[in-house]
């Protein structure tokens, strides 16, 4: 208000105006792209990862200059992105939400919670390219919040960025092996699969997708041979027993 007051003493009344007008509005959007969550509650933060009390925003971790020893201990294993890890924590928290909303308020949770993954992958990258250790995972977080906003094309690329980065990471591939499966693209859903356990011969969901796939290719063979026999039909159209 004593700026307005000021600016009033020496600029037309309109400009003083737009030029308050165009600060809200910067304001406004700053906040909308990677903002914290309103009232955090006990239940969302024992949802979230562990370190997240440390980071700046809970103060834990104390600040960049002066951190307190859990601080250095976060730092030391993730490097200076640490102390922009609180919007990974916000982005976390935005996910937990959208979940239980309807699907209009979900779009802007799902937003925000977009926003703040993306906020941190620009920090890894301006601040440690590419060796921030959990940058694979937030591209593969951002993925997920594309494909929840039917954004297919941005999640596949968000995907692919992860397993560049790190070819073992096996929910860069199920998640968008996923996406494939719903989608009925399933020689590319067996390819990627195939890909997976080349590198995380252990994963026990990608096995299972891959047995999925297994599955509905043999019984896609099935109906592409047709019955066999008067037999064959009759059982095929007999409707299966209650459970």
């Amino acid at each position: 208000m004593f700026i307005y007051a000021a600016l009033k003493r020496y600029l037309p009344e309109l400009v003083v105006r737009r030029l308050a007008l165009t600060a809200i509005l910067l304001g406004t959007s700053n906040v909308s792209m990677a903002s914290a969550p309103p009232n955090i509650t006990d239940a969302e933060m024992a949802m979230i990862p562990s370190y997240c009390p440390y980071t700046l925003h809970w103060g834990g971790g104390g600040v960049r200059d002066n951190p307190t020893p859990a601080g250095k201990y976060w730092v030391s294993v993730m490097g200076n992105t640490f102390w922009a890890m609180h919007h990974y924590c916000f982005a976390e928290i935005y996910m937990l939400r959208a979940m239980k909303h309807t699907a209009e308020y979900r779009k802007n949770l799902l937003s925000s919670a977009r926003e703040n993954y993306i906020y941190i992958r620009r920090n890894a990258l301006k601040n440690a390219p590419p060796t921030f250790v959990l940058l694979p995972e937030v591209h593969t977080r951002i993925g997920v919040t594309e494909l929840r906003m039917s954004l297919p094309r941005d999640a596949e690329k968000s995907f692919a960025r992860a397993r560049a980065l790190k070819p073992d990471y096996w929910p860069a591939y199920s998640h968008w092996v996923e996406f494939l499966i719903d989608s009925g693209e399933m020689a590319e859903a067996k390819r990627l699969v195939e890909t997976g356990l080349k590198y995380s011969p252990n994963s026990k969901v990608l096995r299972a997708q891959q047995r999925l796939l297994g599955e509905k290719a043999s019984s896609g063979a099935r109906q592409t041979d047709g019955p066999e026999s008067a037999d064959t039909d009759k059982e095929a159209t007999t409707p299966p027993a209650s459970k």
